[in-house]
């Protein structure tokens, strides 16, 4: 799967699916140093995923501080022919960056991927 480098970041595109909903994201940043994937929640309350009573709430330190979001199971996620069904993945607000999101080491550790830099590609290692 092709990376592109946009502003010294790279950056990738997912499939998510909620309740039968399905969504492509992009720009989601490759972020070997974020253990779990982080979605920004505007941008998937169009497919139904919000906050809601019960969700657990998740913290996270990071460059930016003590930052806060909610955790919920998809239907499944796709990076590139990859594909974890009943995902959790976490969503928060990410408006200050840019982005959509980070794809963290949850999927990226899943699916053995290898990010070749010098290509600029995401490969899976079976």
């Amino acid at each position: 799967m092709k990376l592109e480098l946009v502003s010294r970041l790279l950056e990738v595109e997912m499939t998510i699916s909620y309740k039968g909903k399905t969504k492509i994201i992009d720009k989601l940043v490759v972020d070997t140093g974020a253990a779990h994937t982080l979605i920004s929640s505007d941008i998937v309350e169009d497919i139904g995923i919000y906050f809601e009573n019960g969700d657990p709430l998740v913290s996270a330190y990071g460059i930016g501080g003590e930052e806060y979001s909610f955790r919920k199971p998809v239907d499944f996620i796709k990076l590139g022919t990859h594909e974890i069904p009943e995902m959790k993945l976490d969503f928060g607000n990410l408006d200050d960056w840019g982005i959509n999101g980070l794809i963290g080491l949850d999927i990226l550790m899943n699916g053995k991927f290898i990010i070749d830099l010098e290509k600029l590609e995401l490969v899976q290692n079976y």
